[in-house]
């Protein structure tokens, strides 16, 4: 059950893309989001969830209009992405072994995000800019995104001047303190970067693959066999996957839903255990919630408060 909530948490963060818009500060919104697909940078960033630090460097290139990325662990454990043209490679060195997916159309984690759905966020959040600041020794805007309830959290965001590339963004809980941080301390926007920079320490030829055994496809929601009886305010479907868990023959159908700036994912897979892990676990920043359905496992797993992970797994029925 561990192994398959780990690998459903990747699924979620690999997926669900940050998307923050409003009234105010849109035109430095799109900008970010253009920075984090358009500019070479070179960074060692800060990803502080707790009482963990984790240290990583980024080495982002765009190459004939498509993004090439390195992301590899400076401390703890060795762990590597490498993101080319057609997948994504997570990599173990220790273990030497790595699973490959096929890439989003856009870089979803820090520092990028895709900006979606303008005129519905406001009715969920209120956007502020903050004024000016500096981080990793360049001047930045600072905007913040403050929930109108207490279904999903709030942000801080510190911009670069020059680029729009966002440089620290901090996860703000409803009373108002910081459960999570991504942050440059030393980046260099801009210039070539060679080839040999993105590949990884590991030739791939030498690790153990553990690749799902069919691709995801997106399923039209009239073809599934499950439906909310009703959402929290400002929450809707926008996505449904069909995918396998690696190393298991099961398919899981995955749910995803967003507010135009949370994302929730609903992982839905046939069980045959007679006593199966249910209730909340907390990772980090983000919040579990497992029940059983007949003999379905329902696992719903997002960046908001466990409040809103369980009324929207509670939600989830099958069709008649």
């Amino acid at each position: 059950m561990k192994s398959t909530l780990h690998f459903l948490l990747l699924v979620y963060l690999a997926l669900i893309p940050y998307a923050w818009a409003g009234d105010q500060g849109i035109d430095l919104l799109k900008k970010m989001n253009h920075a984090a697909n358009s500019v070479n940078y070179d960074g060692i960033f800060l990803h502080i969830d707790g009482k963990h630090i984790h240290t990583l460097r980024v080495i982002h290139k765009i190459k004939n209009g498509t993004v090439r990325e390195r992301l590899y662990s400076l401390n703890g454990v060795p762990r590597e992405v490498i993101r080319d043209p057609e997948k994504v490679w997570c990599i173990l060195p220790e273990k030497k072994m790595g699973h490959a997916g096929l890439r989003p159309d856009k870089k979803t984690g820090f520092p990028g995000f895709m900006v979606k759905n303008l005129a519905e966020l406001a009715n969920n959040y209120i956007i502020s800019t903050e004024g000016v600041d500096r981080i990793a020794d360049r001047a930045v805007n600072r905007m913040q995104i403050l929930p109108r309830d207490g279904l999903r959290y709030g942000y801080e965001l510190w911009a670069d001047q020059d680029t729009g590339l966002l440089l620290k963004s901090a996860l703000i809980d409803n009373a108002g303190d910081v459960i999570e941080q991504y942050m440059f301390t030393l980046i260099k926007i801009g210039g070539d970067i060679p080839d040999s920079a993105l590949l990884p320490r590991m030739n791939k030829n030498t690790l153990e693959w553990h690749n799902s055994k069919k691709p995801p496809v997106n399923m039209p929601v009239k073809d599934s066999k499950w439906q909310f009886s009703v959402l929290p305010k400002g929450y809707r479907l926008v996505n449904i996957i069909q995918q396998s868990i690696p190393m298991e023959s099961k398919q899981i159908e995955h749910m995803i839903l967003s507010d135009g700036l949370a994302g929730v994912s609903v992982f839905i897979e046939k069980t045959s255990n007679p006593t199966p892990e249910i209730g909340f676990v907390q990772m980090g920043a983000v919040h579990s919630y497992t029940r059983v359905i007949d003999d379905y496992l329902i696992t719903t797993i997002g960046e908001v408060p466990a409040v809103a992970v369980k009324v929207i797994g509670d939600a989830l029925i099958r069709k008649h």
